[in-house]
């Protein structure tokens, strides 16, 4: 379920509709900011029950909120009397349509008071609650109304739980906004109010243009609920790009790797992916123009894509670090939607790894092969890949047995020589500190844990490294033995 929740709708007859109404619920909706005691899990009563049946069937598009994805998963009181409000809050145009839902909410807590009123707009002037309400339902063009709300927990992790953070949060944004509903900024009018609920916290944020223009598309929404979702978890969002970022590059350098282990034939692929490489190169000099994947022709395009697959797929430490990207990529699309039940991307149509293919298209421009070439290829059925993929898991594990070691080594540098430790421990034990007792045992301890922890590391690469060898030497002999079988051959076909 996304992490923060946009519902936009629009009045087109301000004055028709009673959109006045709604700037008033806005302003004045009974309540003080503070929490219920507890939050009451037993069963939906029959009444809630029946008035959430009447919702659905007359407004379908209720079952997207988040609150009634709540209420689905466990029908309690609580989160039943979150749903009803819900509804009557992001529908709160159409008041005379749901009155029963408003009367049935009219006394829970609810708006955040900034004075008389919570109402709150781009500059600090007073605002006229009953004023604001005439001006809206006279106006004469479109009114734009929204409810921006966070989950509970979010709103509290990041200090989304008053007006004047949310009030600080639309200013900065109102550029954005603009935009996004096609009004020049000096001439857009907006208000909003903070209704701080037990369940989602949010905004109402009422939006129109003073001389009647602008117009909000399904985009225009999109780059909303973008600008207030990337300003909100914006640090959160930093630390993953930056983290994808970093699995990224490490992809590029490790793919680098593997391109020259097959040129130099010391990473075996299957008869398929070495198929590949001798008809991309073909199409390649047969091409005339740059040898460059956005000016190749789109069979060329087609091959490239289909080699870059397979060569992922074949290497462990690749397909690897391409999941670790995808997981970390639908935690950053988990701010606007359910991630969680999409697909993963193809690499070779995944736009941040183009650079992979130019990558790959150089390198098989250099390498020295024919159709003749059997360097690559297994008679064994699937063994040189079998090698590959047991190679590459030996790798992964040198790789992290490595780090391992130098982790622990910087642990010891960083660690107090014993001695002065102890003698630091004497000083304060003499002052009576006793929070040290025990002190040496502890060191102690963590000497022979590291000690340990660096044997166990070294073990581990000790044996990577002997797969390691063993499988390059497997594959020499195995090379040996095809070549043989094909001069036998030849010599056979001589005889004839």
């Amino acid at each position: 379920m996304a992490k923060i929740i946009v519902s936009s709708r629009f009045i087109k007859n301000p004055s028709s509709q009673n959109a006045g109404k709604l700037i008033r619920y806005m302003g004045t909706r009974e309540g003080v900011e503070k929490l219920p005691k507890g939050i009451d899990t037993s069963p939906a009563t029959k009444q809630q029950m029946t008035l959430i049946s009447r919702i659905i069937k007359h407004y379908p598009e209720t079952m997207d909120y988040v609150e009634f994805d709540d209420y689905y998963n466990l029908p309690s009181k609580a989160n039943a009397t979150e749903f009803i409000s819900a509804v009557a809050e992001r529908n709160a145009d159409r008041t005379d349509e749901l009155k029963s839902l408003v009367s049935y909410i009219a006394e829970r807590p609810g708006v955040e008071k900034l004075g008389a009123h919570g109402l709150f707009s781009q500059t600090d002037d007073a605002i006229n609650i009953d004023k604001v309400a005439d001006e809206v339902s006279n106006h004469q063009g479109v009114v734009w109304t929204h409810v921006i709300s966070l989950r509970r927990e979010d709103a509290e992790r990041l200090g989304y739980n008053n007006a004047q953070v949310w009030k600080d949060c639309v200013r900065r944004n109102a550029n954005e906004l603009a935009e996004a509903h096609k009004i020049p900024v000096s001439d857009m009018q907006w208000y909003a109010a903070f209704h701080n609920t037990s369940h989602h916290p949010h905004i109402h944020l009422i939006v129109y243009s003073k001389s009647g223009q602008g117009y909000l598309t399904k985009q225009g929404m999109e780059k909303m609920r973008s600008t207030f979702g990337n300003d909100i978890f914006r640090n959160e969002q930093l630390k993953l790009f930056k983290e994808q970022t970093g699995i990224r590059d490490e992809l590029k350098a490790e793919m680098n790797e593997v391109l020259e282990g097959i040129s130099c034939r010391r990473y075996p692929i299957t008869d398929e992916t070495a198929e590949l490489i001798m008809q991309l190169q073909n199409e390649l000099n047969n091409c005339k123009g740059k040898k460059v994947y956005g000016y190749l022709p789109k069979n060329v395009k087609e091959t490239v894509n289909k080699l870059l697959g397979h060569i992922v797929h074949e290497n462990l430490p690749l397909r690897y670090m391409y999941s670790k990207w995808n997981e970390v990529n639908r935690l950053k699309l988990s701010l606007y939607y359910d991630s969680e039940k999409d697909d993963d991307i193809p690499i070779e149509d995944n736009k941040e790894f183009r650079s992979l293919k130019n990558m790959m298209i150089k390198a098989v421009l250099e390498m020295q092969v024919s159709d003749a070439d059997t360097t690559w290829k297994s008679t064994k059925g699937n063994e040189g890949l079998y090698n590959g993929i047991l190679q590459s898991i030996a790798s992964l594990f040198s790789s992290k047995a490595a780090d391992r070691i130098n982790e622990i080594n910087a642990q010891k540098r960083n660690r107090k020589d014993g001695k002065t430790l102890s003698k630091e421990q004497q000083k304060r034990l003499a002052h009576g500190d006793r929070s040290v007792d025990g002190g040496y045992d502890k060191e102690e301890k963590d000497e022979e844990d590291s000690r340990r922890a660096a044997e166990n590391a070294e073990a581990l690469l000790y044996l990577a490294d002997g797969i390691i060898d063993f499988t390059k030497r497997h594959a020499a002999q195995q090379q040996i033995i095809n070549n043989n079988d094909t001069n036998d051959e030849e010599l056979s076909i001589g005889g004839i």
